[in-house]
């Protein structure tokens, strides 16, 4: 499908201007594999209150217990303002992810009225405007956070 639609239609990237790439303080993907490893074992009420909390996160468990343990021996806490920010940003992104699905829908919804004759509804035009100020709000709030 065709990610514009004609004549005066704005994409998802025309909408809002793109911000600097953030660096977060997390565990970046080593090239090679890290040669260190951890044995821990938990019995099962353990690993289930584990498996709870790094599911409440959006991580998987050895990402989790990884990054909680790096964090104690950094003397964070859990509630450490970066990986409050870090969580926060997160999921912004995958809010202006979902965004961006809904204008695609949007311009493959314009696309078809177009090929088949029909003019472009009002209601598409402020649904198109909602999801404008959407993806602006979005940005903003990102940018800000950053910008701390």
């Amino acid at each position: 499908m065709p990610s514009e639609v004609g004549e005066g239609s704005d994409s998802l990237e025309n909408i809002a201007p793109i911000h600097p790439a953030r660096q977060p303080r997390r565990r970046h993907r080593d090239p090679q594999q890290r040669p260190n490893r951890v044995t821990v074992r938990y019995n099962a009420t353990e690993y289930e209150e584990i498996r709870r909390a790094a599911a409440a996160r959006s991580q998987a468990v050895a990402r989790f217990c990884a990054t909680s343990t790096l964090n104690d021996a950094r003397g964070l806490s859990a509630g450490d303002p970066q990986d409050r920010l870090d969580r926060a940003v997160d999921e912004l992104a995958a809010c202006r992810a979902q965004l961006a699905r809904v204008g695609n829908n949007l311009n493959q919804v314009t696309f078809v009225l177009n090929a088949s004759g029909f003019h472009r509804p009002t209601e598409l035009d402020a649904t198109l405007g909602l999801v404008r100020r959407a993806v602006s709000q979005v940005d903003t709030i990102a940018a800000e956070l950053v910008g701390r």
